[in-house]
């Protein structure tokens, strides 16, 4: 289910872009039309996408889609007028917020989503791999630290401590890492 944060003063404007969203999947809306309310949402949820049309009640939309992008991982969209995105649209899209001049054609709004959508999805693919390579080198230090301890314990050679561990890995039908962690805790407590 995708969780959408709708922040304008205007009730119009918050029934418009609800409407364009659920046509994008967005099922699941909140709404809030000043800094504090939308700052209370997003510490109680989390959300896919945060979409802030200025002006907002407090006058601050500038300053809370840099306060998005830095305390939510959602994509923020930034709905001002054209005056506004010339002057700061290039700093805002440096930081990761999505501008868009207003008024904006519903086309260009969906466009922008799932481009956003489409760079959320490589984004997130990144970040399993980055997780996959952090456990893979996790292992490969628990390993190294093992055949250290072999090593320093049992006077053995790189390569025994290195057979050692794959022999018990294989014989006892589970992961090197596991043996190794296993070593580790004879040896080492």
């Amino acid at each position: 289910m995708k969780y959408v944060l709708i922040v304008s003063k205007s009730e119009k404007t918050i029934v418009s872009l609800h409407d364009l969203l659920q046509q994008e999947g967005y099922c699941q809306c909140m709404f809030a039309h000043n800094t504090e309310q939308a700052k209370e949402h997003i510490s109680n949820n989390e959300f896919d996408l945060i979409v802030i049309s200025t002006p907002i009640e407090d006058g601050a939309g500038l300053d809370l889609s840099v306060y998005m992008i830095d305390h939510t991982r959602a994509g923020v969209f930034l709905l001002t007028g054209e005056d506004t995105l010339e002057r700061v649209g290039e700093k805002l899209q440096q930081r990761g917020v999505f501008t868009l001049a207003k008024p904006v054609s519903r086309v260009l709004f969906h466009q922008s989503i799932r481009v956003w959508q489409a760079t959320k999805n490589r984004i997130d693919g990144l970040e399993r791999e980055n997780e996959k390579l952090k456990l893979q080198v996790e292992e490969i230090k628990i390993i190294h630290r093992a055949k250290c301890t072999l090593m320093q314990c049992l006077a053995m050679s790189e390569p025994q401590a290195h057979r050692y561990l794959e022999k018990q890995a294989m014989d006892m039908r589970q992961s090197k890492r596991k043996v190794a962690e296993q070593v580790l805790n004879t040896y080492e407590a």
